[in-house]
């Protein structure tokens, strides 16, 4: 994804010669044939607000759905929000940190960033260890916590091989939905979005700016 002569190009893959649909909760806004390889890209007009996107592709006549929502920012940052899992920001980063958190209404958690593939990582909360992994090869990783986030203030921390972030979490409890499926609030450098998953449920994803918790 990138900004080129003022709009975004969002590119991606698809069964060769599919139709790709972009729609926005208010309809289809854009459309466009994947090549023989699979690859498609297309461009969509620049927003002043943070933009959310589904994504399908059309083969035999069936309507496929992507796997998540594509969130675009108004600065061509792309984030693709997954029911029950991390989110992933599409744009590496250096040096590690911490890239996204989120959380459901029950207080289930997964928080996810990037740092050196291979790199065992482990989370804690308020000093108390909820969870451990290992980043791909892509050097993303993604911690799902084994207890809630409650509402309130909370020390976030996490650690491995050759890195040591920290991050204070403010959380409170998402307010209903009651003007669309999705709601983005600016906190300081911070994108907080309120969204409904497919099943209906409402998750919050933080989206964490440049470098937050790195010391």
């Amino acid at each position: 994804m990138r900004i080129l002569a003022g709009q975004i190009e969002i590119a991606g893959t698809a069964s060769d010669r599919a139709e790709v649909r972009i729609s926005r909760p208010s309809g289809r806004v854009a459309s466009t044939t994947a090549e023989s390889s699979g690859h498609w890209r297309v461009r969509l007009p620049p927003s002043a607000q943070a933009e959310m996107y589904g994504v399908s592709e059309v083969v035999s006549g069936r309507v496929l759905q992507a796997s998540g929502y594509l969130l675009v920012t108004p600065d061509g940052l792309g984030v693709v929000l997954r029911s029950g899992a991390g989110a992933m920001v599409l744009a590496a980063s250096t040096p590690a940190r911490v890239t996204a958190l989120d959380i459901d209404h029950e207080g289930g958690a997964v928080v996810s960033g990037f740092c050196p593939a291979g790199t065992k990582t482990s989370v804690r909360l308020d000093g108390d260890k909820l969870g451990e992994g290992r980043a791909d090869a892509q050097g993303r990783f993604v911690l799902a916590l084994t207890g809630p986030v409650n509402p309130g203030k909370h020390s976030l921390k996490v650690f491995g091989d050759s890195m040591n972030m920290s991050l204070n979490l403010d959380i409170d409890r998402a307010t209903p939905l009651t003007s669309g499926p999705y709601r983005t609030t600016r906190v300081g450098r911070d994108l907080k979005v309120d969204w409904m998953t497919p099943g209906g449920g409402e998750q919050t994803t933080w989206i964490y700016g440049q470098d937050p918790g790195v010391p």
